[in-house]
């Protein structure tokens, strides 16, 4: 059986060796603008312009906050610098979005980030790539510097670090370029030390959601900027084949995050498999994030043939004390409050079931109550962290929020938006963001906590 997560492991080891060497390209141009007429439901990059350089001489500054916008080319590396206290938890992460129809290789077409002190001495690395050929979807990844003393720290020191960022040269798509959208982000450190012991691998992953009621219409975001916001329930959206849609869930301390993405039989049909013929390999993509854009799981894709298809994704229960946890990465991500991101990537393919867009139901089930969390030396909130009433600073809302009574009072508390600068690229395909990673039960992605390699094992 072709199954690429168990060819993984071998071509990010090659892969990480690339990223030691420091291969170095060409020249970027600035990221495209928005176009008029542009698809409104294509990924928009969105943040200020910045160039990479090509040594880590000159490096520009990744500033703390916002996004900021480059691109790369096959072949090319770039160098970004940033500035680091001896407290905070810093998290850098990198999305990459490939022009819209372009030829995808899930083999060789993908990202490497490192993080490094000034000396060359190596924090965190981690690779993303694409899930699934010739389905255009983002994909991102996070390296993290952890401060103190412990087993989980990396790179503890103050400092200039630098950030590199490689596309390796692909044999799919060589010739376009991808933006980049970088972001830098930093929770504070916390009084005291942690307590308890990491959470266990999920239990309750392939329980049966609790199901209440019919869904509700609540179309998705393109990315994480717009990302719509969902509570508990039961969600319907209709995504166009080839297109990916996100969604973001608040998670608190304690809880853990139960979702199911699901896809019926095309209208008429028998609802029994329609065969070879009809059996698409890589019919429907579903990723969870954690609020530093950290992938924490990915089911890699999933087959459809005509019958009702679903696809489930859980979280650990969130706890501080996760970022110690070494060996698994799923664990060690569900290690802060916030936003949770969910997105869902339609094969192009799927249009020979669905003309007129695929029926996506998205479960949502927050399980647990909430619990204390850390006590932070500083506000998490004005990171980008926690769920608390300050939470105004994590995000926007996206497009076709309900005017339901509950939406409004949660879009009081949680949305304020960073008020940035907008740069539409032209034409940019729908993506969701991946990660290789090493995985337990359909997991892969960087971890949020615990530097050093981050790829798949």
């Amino acid at each position: 059986m072709d199954d690429r997560r168990r060819r993984h492991p071998s071509r990010l080891v090659a892969l990480a060796a690339l990223c030691a060497a420091g291969a170095v390209g060409g020249l970027i141009p600035d990221p495209a603008q928005a176009v008029p007429g542009a698809d409104a439901r294509t990924y928009r990059t969105v943040g200020t312009s910045i160039r990479g350089s090509l040594t880590s001489d000159d490096a520009p500054s990744l500033a703390v906050g916002g996004p900021r916008v480059d691109s790369i080319a096959a072949g090319e590396t770039r160098f970004y610098a940033v500035d680091l206290d001896y407290r905070s938890t810093a998290y850098v992460s990198a999305v990459a979005v490939s022009p819209p129809g372009a030829r995808i290789d899930a083999y060789r077409d993908e990202i490497c980030l490192t993080l490094t002190r000034s000396d060359g001495g190596r924090c965190d690395t981690a690779v993303a790539g694409t899930d699934a050929d010739d389905v255009a979807h983002p994909f991102g990844t996070a390296v993290v510097r952890q401060p103190g003393t412990g087993t989980a720290a990396r790179c503890g020191t103050a400092g200039r670090h630098l950030v590199r960022v490689e596309r390796p040269e692909a044999t799919a798509g060589r010739d376009e370029r991808w933006a980049l959208e970088l972001r830098s982000m930093r929770e504070p450190g916390i009084k005291g030390e942690p307590s308890g012991q990491p959470a266990k691998d999920s239990e309750s992953a392939d329980a049966p959601l609790p199901r209440s009621g019919g869904s509700r219409q609540r179309a998705g975001g393109t990315g994480f900027n717009d990302a719509t916001l969902l509570t508990s329930g039961a969600w319907q959206d209709t995504v166009a084949p080839g297109q990916t849609r996100f969604f973001k869930v608040p998670v608190d301390w304690g809880q853990q995050l139960l979702t199911s993405v699901d896809i019926p039989a095309p209208e008429g049909s028998t609802g029994k498999p329609t065969g070879s013929a009809g059996f698409l390999r890589d019919a429907l993509g579903a990723a969870v994030y954690n609020p530093a854009r950290a992938l924490l799981a990915t089911n890699h894709f999933v087959p459809y043939k005509g019958d009702p298809s679903a696809s489930r994704i859980s979280t650990a229960p969130l706890a501080y004390v996760n970022r110690t946890e070494r060996s698994r990465v799923a664990v060690r991500a569900a290690s802060v409050a916030g936003w949770y991101y969910v997105a869902v990537t339609v094969s192009p393919k799927m249009k020979r079931y669905f003309e007129d867009g695929v029926p996506v139901t998205l479960r949502v089930h927050l399980k647990g109550d909430a619990e204390p969390g850390p006590r932070y030396d500083g506000s998490a909130t004005a990171g980008g962290f926690g769920t608390g009433a300050d939470q105004g600073r994590i995000g926007q809302p996206g497009p076709g929020a309900a005017d339901t009574a509950e939406d409004d009072r949660l879009r009081a508390v949680a949305y304020g938006g960073f008020g940035l600068d907008t740069a539409l690229l032209a034409g940019l395909g729908a993506w969701k963001l991946t990660a290789r990673r090493h995985t337990a039960a359909s997991v892969a992605g960087p971890g949020p906590h615990g530097g050093g390699d981050n790829t798949a094992r």
